[in-house]
């Protein structure tokens, strides 16, 4: 028979053998490997041959092929190996002699061949784990059984989503995690998402001595993630690779069948929330379709709702779109641990089950992580929130989406970057009862008239707020504005002297603070106001 071209000795047991086969104790990886053969009667192993043992073999047989010069030999489970300079592998319990010898002579023959079969076989192996619901952590499991090397999937804006870590790692494994969260550990070529390949696999050197294999996992002609196998230099093989490769399209398949439920679960949520909005349905209708979709609408609930500043506001140019906004929301719930429904439309909406009735403590939390979030992400364009009241029942529910949405207004309004919560608009509550009123606006120019055709009545009209305030204080007042005494009692006289008020007559004093907040309704302020 025709000899074909040789592989390595470690290539072929890291392809052939089992992933958990004991290495040799002596130098391995580079011996050349021409032939594999079973020991028998009438076998003559020849030079760089690879003898493989059903049984046990005598020292004098071992000491005879070592001078015919074999490559390495294969001992059963069990065997006590020889002190020599051979590669001694011992087979693990259970492994076939047969289909390691088949499979290295296979390797041996046509090595492309084999590669493509092992690269389908990896796959089909980890789709199994899509299919069955075994989910990206058993997946990234399954890869490191495989490879013996750390694993980590994150998604396109490399958050770590599953891991496995070699022991060897796990020391400086945490150091390397937070370099692998840094764009600027990515390859370049894998930055653009959209520009990224199936099978695009990279080698890469990492910060403190580290290698790694990276593919984008691709979906839809689009990155949704990246797949990495870490290990030290040298360590990375032709296995490596083909698992790489092939576990970035395994790994994207789950990925599209996450996102396919996670879709038609916010699209079952979504419709539950317009049905309770829209009362086309009644509460026991509502209470069994709660159950089809298994939410618990037995708690109250309190109404959070997020828009981005209108695109008038602050230009066409890189305005985050709603989905973006409804990500943030999604891994703020996730990270704040509530049980919640959502729903987008003109903005994004969420009913947030609550502890107690009282004050709905869970719902501000959320969404003042939220704002947060969005502030962190896209510091130049405000996110405005607004919080209803809780909802003990049901039918309740729609109020505190209307209570919601004013309070969201008025942090709009307001141009306040923190969420704002009706229970705490005071006097806002009753002005929004008489908005698109003529009387409301009459009032606040009968009031403040004179200050708002001044020139320069800017400044007068933020003095008189804070003076109203801090409830006449001027001490406070002058340290709010951080102005002298002396200065704010000239503009408290020249504001006097514009409009005729006695600041010191406590009804006075009342309407030109209603009145400032009427105008703050009616006509935003140019800058975020304090929180009291």
């Amino acid at each position: 028979m025709t000899r074909s071209s040789q592989v390595s000795l470690g290539e072929l047991v890291r392809l052939a053998f089992p992933p958990d086969t004991p290495l040799p104790a002596v130098p391995f990886r580079d011996r050349a490997i021409k032939w594999v053969v079973m020991a028998g009667a009438g076998v003559m192993p020849e030079a760089d041959d690879l003898v493989l043992c059903g049984d046990a073999v005598s020292t004098q047989e071992i000491k005879a092929w070592t001078k015919r010069g074999v490559a390495g030999l294969v001992l059963p489970s069990g065997s006590f190996p020889p002190a020599d300079d051979l590669p001694i592998i011992l087979l693990p319990a259970g492994a076939s002699l047969r289909d390691i010898q088949q499979a290295a002579l296979q390797l041996i023959v046509n090595r492309q061949s084999y590669l493509m079969e092992r690269g389908t076989h990896v796959y089909q192996n980890l789709a199994r784990y899509a299919v069955e619901g075994g989910g990206l952590e058993a997946m990234a499991q399954a890869m490191f059984d495989l490879t013996r090397k750390t694993i980590l999937v994150q998604d396109k804006r490399l958050k770590p989503l599953a891991q496995a870590v070699a022991p060897g790692l796990k020391p400086v494994w945490p150091e390397a995690l937070h370099a692998l969260s840094s764009w600027s550990q990515l390859p370049e070529g894998l930055r653009d998402r959209r520009k990224t390949t199936v099978g695009d696999w990279r080698d890469q050197p990492l910060p403190g001595g580290l290698m790694r294999f990276v593919c984008p996992i691709v979906a839809k002609g689009m990155a949704r993630g990246y797949l990495s196998i870490v290990s030290k230099p040298g360590e990375l093989d032709v296995l490596d690779q083909l698992v790489v490769e092939h576990g970035a399209a395994a790994c994207a398949l789950e990925m599209s069948k996450a996102k396919a439920v996670s879709e038609a679960e916010k699209r079952a949520h979504g419709d539950f929330v317009d049905a309770v909005l829209t009362g086309s349905l009644s509460p026991k209708e509502l209470a069994r379709w709660a159950q089809r979709i298994g939410y618990d609408v037995e708690p109250p609930h309190a109404a959070l709702v997020w828009r981005w500043a209108r695109a008038a506001e602050h230009g066409d140019n890189d305005m985050p779109s709603l989905r973006r906004l409804e990500t943030i929301v999604h891994q703020s719930i996730a990270h704040h641990g509530v049980s919640t429904l959502m729903r987008s439309g003109e903005e994004v909406l969420v009913f947030c089950a609550l502890s107690g009735a009282v004050r709905p403590e869970a719902a501000l939390a959320l969404a003042d992580i939220v704002c947060a979030a969005a502030a962190t992400e896209y510091p130049q364009v405000p996110v405005y929130g607004g919080v209803g009241r809780p909802a003990a029942e049901l039918a309740d529910w729609k109020d505190s989406y209307r209570e919601a949405l004013q309070a969201m207004s008025m942090a709009e309004r307001l141009k306040e970057r923190g969420p704002l919560y009706f229970g705490d608009l005071s006097v806002y509550r009753l002005l929004f009862q008489l908005e698109g009123n003529p009387e409301l606006e009459a009032f606040c120019r009968e009031t403040l008239g004179p200050l708002l055709d001044y020139q320069g009545g800017g400044d007068l009209l933020e003095t008189l707020e804070s003076f109203c305030d801090r409830l006449g204080n001027l001490s406070q007042t002058a340290e709010k504005l951080f102005i002298h005494r002396n200065s704010l009692l000239y503009r408290m006289e020249r504001i006097s002297q514009l409009t005729g008020l006695d600041l010191n007559n406590p009804d006075t004093r009342l309407a030109v603070h209603l009145a400032l907040k009427v105008r703050q309704m009616l006509q935003p302020a140019d800058h975020p106001q304090e929180k009291s």
